[in-house]
């Protein structure tokens, strides 16, 4: 029941244009807070991580709506970092059942992602031939498209490393067309690190075509995006750290001003296009602290990483990676997405509850 609210919860936003209005936020949230009653996934006693959270917390609501009034803008934050620690509550109680039901409903939906940004596809070319469309399939964005796809691949590599079968290579094949055609530079370089370290680890010469294939067809597709369009990342971050220094504690406060067009033909943004960057000009110095924090205090409490899955490790990853170059992690269904399989990748699962009757037994032997 859990694992299939998680699931519907991530569902919703992906089905919604990534969940990222006000209405969307609100009900992925209820669906979260649903099932962490169900699951029971209260806070554990951690006074460290819990007060240095409510502080995040508190500094993100006074510097946003607090201060600028409350609108789309200055609560998504707030309102994302609550989803997302949800999430990490609730995955963190699923027994490693409910975790391989969470697993394979994530890859469902990167297959039906997939499919529809290949018909999409398909449907553009036709109707507009001269145009190069880059697929946005439900989440309308193709970064964060693409993003969720080399995530899902990296779990259907997963299930197919474990059981095989043409059904799971025919998705795995499925999801990377529909990758190469989202057109997303940072998907594609991250997804070409991730199949050479797997071909290098097993596979046999048809896995070496496919992934030859793939590899050089997104490579030549991000030189040809580079030498196309106008590259104005380099500008934004150093327009970024300019602010941050203009006021290094505590930052701009959203909703911040748009940075300078570097280049002509670059489109307007308000972001950064690196979520560490944009943290500072935003909440300063003091609120990127109080985050990082967080995060390590977070994970101090799962121990060693040596136990957990490596696909699952490397899915969150991929996903927390797009934070680098890109927006994605204020899409609600890649908040959700990268919060769970992050928690699964350094927490695990716990053991699956059997049933009373076996209990009574065993209790009764003893």
């Amino acid at each position: 029941m859990t694992a299939y609210l998680v699931l519907g919860a991530l569902a919703w936003a992906v089905a919604t244009r990534g969940g990222t209005s006000l209405r969307e936020l609100l009900i992925v949230l209820g669906l979260l807070v649903a099932a962490m009653i169900v699951s029971r996934a209260w806070p554990r006693r951690n006074p460290l991580l819990w007060v240095t959270f409510a502080a995040l917390l508190f500094w993100v609501l006074a510097a946003g709506p607090l201060s600028a009034g409350w609108n789309l803008i200055t609560v998504r934050v707030p309102l994302l970092i609550v989803i997302a620690t949800v999430t990490v509550l609730v995955v963190g109680r699923l027994s490693v059942r409910d975790q391989q039901t969470l697993v394979r409903g994530v890859i469902a939906v990167g297959c039906l992602q997939a499919a529809i940004a290949l018909v999409e596809l398909a449907v553009t070319a036709a109707a507009e031939p001269a145009v190069i469309p880059r697929t946005v399939a439900m989440l309308g964005s193709p970064n964060s498209l693409g993003m969720l796809l080399v995530a899902t691949g990296v779990l259907t590599a997963r299930e197919l490393a474990r059981t095989g079968g043409r059904l799971l290579a025919a998705a795995l094949l499925l999801q990377g067309a529909a990758l190469l055609s989202t057109g997303s530079r940072t998907a594609i370089l991250v997804a070409s690190a991730l199949v050479v370290l797997y071909v290098l680890s097993s596979g046999g010469w048809r896995v070496r075509a496919a992934a030859g294939a793939g590899l050089t067809a997104g490579l030549l597709l991000v030189v040809w995006r580079t030498a196309a369009e106008p590259q104005d990342r380099l500008e934004l971050w150093e327009e970024a750290v300019g602010r941050i220094a203009s006021r290094p504690l505590l930052g701009e406060g959203p909703p911040v001003e748009p940075f300078s067009p570097a280049i002509a033909g670059s489109r307007t943004t308000a972001h950064a296009h690196n979520e560490l960057l944009q943290w500072g000009v935003e909440y300063g110095m003091l609120g990127v602290g109080l985050l990082l924090m967080v995060l390590v205090l977070a994970l101090r409490t799962t121990g060693p990483l040596s136990g957990g899955d490596r696909f699952v490790q490397c899915a969150a990853i991929a996903l927390l990676a797009a934070g680098v170059t890109d927006f994605t992690l204020r899409v609600t269904a890649i908040t959700i997405a990268a919060a769970a399989l992050a928690t699964m990748g350094v927490a695990g699962g716990r053991p699956a509850e059997q049933p009373l009757a076996n209990r009574l037994v065993r209790a009764r032997a003893g």
